[in-house]
């Protein structure tokens, strides 16, 4: 668990952001996806259906998350981190908080009969942060 964490790690998880996360292949090699990320605590959320990335996570817990502010990239959020915990969202509750805050509205892709979801926690165990402002 990480405490003390600057102001714009709160912002920029809270906002929507692009969030690139990260896995590991079996043999080591990083996969890269871009998901919506929010937080929970001390916690970071993402929500999954059944795929190539939740299974990474199922196999190997570490993960990296980069969010990126898309008003300026000079200021962004880097959190090496490990799944806490993954548990369904059968009601799609989470998906659909995320949507909100992302699309305001709630999720309209898939729904909860036809296409399970999962919650992944994330607890970071390292945070760097860049928060630069744009050149006058």
């Amino acid at each position: 668990m990480i405490s003390e964490q600057p102001k714009i790690v709160d912002e920029l998880l809270r906002s929507p952001n692009p969030c690139c996360l990260t896995t590991l292949k079996r043999g080591g090699d990083p996969y890269s996806v871009v998901v919506w990320c929010d937080r929970d605590g001390e916690r970071v959320t993402v929500n999954a259906a059944e795929g190539v990335w939740l299974a990474h996570l199922r196999r190997d817990p570490r993960l990296s998350l980069v969010v990126v502010d898309t008003a300026n990239i000079l200021r962004h959020v880097a959190i090496q981190g490990r799944v806490a915990e993954i548990s369904p969202d059968a009601d799609y509750a989470h998906i659909d908080a995320l949507s909100e805050i992302y699309e305001g509205r709630p999720y309209a892709y898939s729904a909860p009969e036809f296409v399970p979801r999962f919650r992944v926690e994330i607890e970071p165990e390292r945070i760097r942060t860049l928060d630069l402002a744009p050149p006058p």
